[in-house]
């Protein structure tokens, strides 16, 4: 199985274009259809769903919608207890940073940028107004590469899947406006269909893998601020989608958000704490894990 895996994987990496294309957001749709044909092809028993991406400039992220996910909700979770997630059958939810992918080409190291993405997580996990889900640190085994996106991008070395939420660093350069982009795979059954095992109509999580671009420069506390776009990259790793009615302003050209907040779909500034908004949102999906 798993050489037939290898080998199906392989021409998804194939099939897709370049990482810096003019059209990124069709680019990552042709990436996502033809990993997922790869996929069933090798009877893997994970799709891509969806992908996330938060951009700068004055262009507003989005989602993508993949098309071999079924019908197509709109939404995606974390299944409480699923079985299927071996490295993590319980009631929290684990994180893990591929501190072997932590160094921007910027010239950040591993150890900026990690206890940048810790101090994130450690934001929505002290989110407790109405949710005491503990978000946990798994150990990154240097053995083993935690993640399968970069590999069928013809990076890196087949997934190891131990965490829910798998910040995978700075191994690609997606073109602009592109920072950051959260990738969610869901589990499907036999038959390639999306499963809901607990019955709350939406796909069941297996995992999500959270990708920086390399293409600009990175900084801690400043300009484009590690922390923040973590914070946000996060929020879609948590299962939140992004929020707030994108403007330009006429005089300057410059576009902002209202409200602000941290899912907002664009980056316009540092912002390393949550907004209302952010936290409704969080409380809507996790107050009453794990009893979905």
């Amino acid at each position: 199985m798993k050489s037939r895996l290898f080998l199906a994987l392989a021409l998804a990496v194939a099939l897709v274009a370049p990482l810096a294309h003019a059209d990124t957001a069709a680019w990552m749709q042709d990436f996502g259809d033809n990993a997922n044909l790869a996929l069933a092809a090798a009877g893997s028993n994970v799709r891509i769903a969806t992908a996330e991406y938060v951009t700068a400039g004055d262009e507003a992220g989005q989602t993508l919608y993949f098309a071999n996910v079924g019908n197509k909700q709109l939404t995606a979770d974390f299944a409480p207890f699923d079985p299927r997630r071996s490295w993590n059958p319980t009631g929290f939810i684990t994180y893990l940073v591929d501190s072997s992918d932590g160094d921007t080409l910027s010239g950040l190291p591993n150890a900026m940028t990690e206890p940048a993405i810790d101090r994130a997580m450690a934001t929505w996990d002290y989110a407790t107004e109405c949710s005491n889900v503990p978000i946990v640190k798994a150990v990154d085994d240097d053995a083993v590469d935690p993640d399968i996106i970069d590999f069928l991008l013809g990076f890196g070395a087949p997934g190891g899947y131990v965490a829910d939420v798998v910040h995978a660093g700075w191994t690609l350069a997606f073109s602009p406006p592109i920072l950051g982009v959260t990738f969610t795979l869901t589990w499907v059954d036999g038959a390639g269909n999306p499963t809901d095992i607990n019955h709350d109509g939406k796909r069941d999580v297996a995992w999500r893998e959270i990708y920086y671009s390399n293409y600009y420069i990175w900084n801690i506390d400043a300009n484009i601020d590690v922390e923040t776009i973590a914070l946000h990259e996060a929020g879609h790793g948590l299962s939140q989608g992004h929020f707030g009615t994108l403007f330009q302003t006429d005089a300057n050209g410059k576009f902002h958000f209202a409200p602000l907040a941290v899912m907002n779909a664009g980056y316009t500034q540092v912002q390393q704490d949550l907004a209302g908004t952010d936290l409704a949102g969080h409380c809507s999906i996790w107050g009453d894990w794990p009893n979905q």
